[in-house]
């Protein structure tokens, strides 16, 4: 990228006369069009689909891969809010 600017700056320094570019008509449409990557489709998953995570362990700088499926992840998840909503509430913090 560097050695693309030097050379443009070279070039517009021995360029005696510049030239303008016609102006492009208004309402006209750009010939260069970009198209973004689509990011893939999630595919739908069941309760018994085996689903894989990188999770962190607390205390290192290496992570552990978690196998298990859709519904007992959700299950986990729900036990643990559950958990700690029991614990709140023992230790008297209302939310």
């Amino acid at each position: 990228m560097i050695a693309a600017l030097i050379a443009a700056s070279l070039m517009m320094a021995h360029s005696t006369a510049f030239q303008v570019a016609p102006a492009a008509p208004p309402n006209t449409v750009s010939p260069v069009v970009l198209i973004a990557p689509q990011p893939e489709k999630k595919q739908a998953r069941g309760p018994d689909t085996v689903v894989c995570r990188h999770e962190p362990v607390l205390g290192s700088r290496m992570s552990v891969e978690r196998c298990s499926t859709v519904g007992q992840m959700a299950m986990d998840k729900f036990e643990a809010q559950q958990d700690l909503a029991k614990a709140q509430a023992k230790d008297g913090y209302h939310h």
